[in-house]
């Protein structure tokens, strides 16, 4: 008996939630204040958590809520795509290289987005590997983080010809967590790959490539991005 039960609640959860995200289907592309509320209240009930005075805006796509945190104050712009999923992710099939940076803030395949961060438009984040935003981000239009990625050799054996094609065959792949630390801005169609951690109060500028980790205090650019100068100056 108590089997049917627990049957029957996990059959009407499901038919809510489609419920729910048959909802925000028809809501999302739509700007008044109302359906901003009712996105809020949907994304409310189904991210793993979701602060106080967040705007999550139009044309906003958020997979595998359950993974993904968004703190107070944030704004989410028109058109993001951002990615959680199970740590548990299965890729047993590709020739996969994993890069350590000895971080646990996060978690694999979780999205952490801290207070008084702004997501501009169009801008992409993939957390299979584990993405933290600190407090005070910005991500300027167009870019992209991600946390898994292709690579175009083995690199394990730089000699063997190799396609990334299909993705669930042997495809090379590149995964790591990515930290962005508090007050990190990144400019404009900027691209930062698996494996980096930006220390506080760092400035990427557009157009980069980021390979690589930097220390507190930065101002990089390029592709791919080195170190410039310190973004502050000291004083005196």
């Amino acid at each position: 008996m108590n089997k049917k039960i627990l049957s029957l609640k996990k059959l009407l959860k499901e038919i809510i939630r489609r419920y729910d995200m048959r909802c925000l289907d028809k809501i999302r592309y739509l700007e008044n204040y109302r359906c901003r509320e009712k996105r809020y209240l949907i994304y409310k009930k189904y991210l793993k958590s979701l602060g106080e005075n967040v705007i999550i805006d139009t044309g906003v796509f958020i997979y595998g809520m359950e993974y993904v945190t968004i703190q107070d104050n944030t704004h989410i712009d028109k058109n993001c795509i951002i990615v959680g999923s199970s740590p548990n992710l299965d890729l047993s099939s590709r020739i996969v290289k994993e890069i350590l940076n000895n971080t646990d803030i996060i978690e694999k395949g979780e999205v952490y987005i801290g207070k008084d961060c702004h997501i501009s438009q169009n801008t992409m984040v993939f957390g299979y590997g584990g993405v933290y935003i600190g407090n005070n981000c910005v991500m300027s239009t167009g870019s992209k983080i991600y946390s898994l990625t292709s690579m175009p050799t083995n690199p394990f054996d730089l000699s063997e010809i190799i396609s990334i094609v299909p993705y669930d065959g042997i495809s090379p792949t590149l995964i790591g967590k990515v930290v962005l630390e508090e007050n990190t801005w990144i400019g404009i169609n900027v691209v930062v790959s698996p494996g980096i951690t930006i220390k506080k109060n760092s400035f990427v500028r557009s157009n980069s490539f980021v390979l690589d980790s930097f220390e507190e205090n930065s101002y990089i650019a390029g592709d791919p991005a080195v170190y410039k100068h310190k973004r502050f100056k000291s004083s005196g």
